[in-house]
């Protein structure tokens, strides 16, 4: 092997990887977004009555 452009004279695995056509990783599948806005959709509720009851407290 010859020196790789990263210094190292044996080569390094990023320069001398094995090309194999199965090496490559599979398409990433989309996520659902359903509970994560309902999630996101209760917590936005929750401080919104939190930053309600603080203004009433203080006497705004």
């Amino acid at each position: 092997m010859t020196e790789c452009k990263h210094g190292l004279k044996s080569g390094c695995s990023y320069c001398h990887a094995p090309r194999s056509g199965v090496s490559r990783p599979a398409p990433a599948v989309p996520r659902k977004r359903g509970s994560s806005s309902a999630l996101s959709e209760k917590m936005n509720d929750r401080m919104t009555a939190l930053k309600k009851r603080l203004k009433e407290i203080r006497g705004g």
